[in-house]
């Protein structure tokens, strides 16, 4: 697993609901992937937004699934594991915090990429306009 981004992004959330972002989204990766894969996690600002991704090299995904990921109970895992509820609760959780997530695949076997943008907190613009003139 390789992390990589900005050592400190501001965002006013609550940060349980945001761990379980965090962990459903790289708990999903990693269970993607082939022994060998590797699952890539950044945290960057852009404008006024905190940006996560989230991406792997794992099995990927076709249109048809990409279209569904977001609806409770819809899961790819087999022989009952995983309950389906992560990535709708992680999309509500997202949504509830005033951002967005999408995900994109270029299709089986070509790993995902899940891009989450969260709003900064107002202290975070203020830093962020200040280095801007700076």
């Amino acid at each position: 697993m390789v992390f990589r981004g900005e050592r400190y992004v501001s965002a006013s959330v609550n940060d349980q609901e945001i761990k379980q972002v965090v962990l459903n989204l790289i708990t999903n990766a990693l269970d993607s992937l082939e022994p060998d894969g590797t699952v890539e996690v950044s945290l960057n600002r852009q404008e006024n937004w905190a940006e996560l991704i989230v991406q792997d090299d794992g099995c990927g995904m076709d249109e048809e699934v990409l279209e569904q990921l977001y609806e409770p109970f819809f899961t790819r895992r087999r022989n009952g594991q995983g309950t389906g509820l992560g990535l709708s609760i992680t999309y509500r959780i997202v949504t509830d915090h005033g951002g967005s997530i999408t995900a994109h695949s270029d299709g089986p076997g070509k790993g995902s990429r899940f891009h989450v943008t969260l709003p900064l907190t107002s202290q975070e613009m203020v830093h962020e306009k200040v280095r801007q003139v700076a």
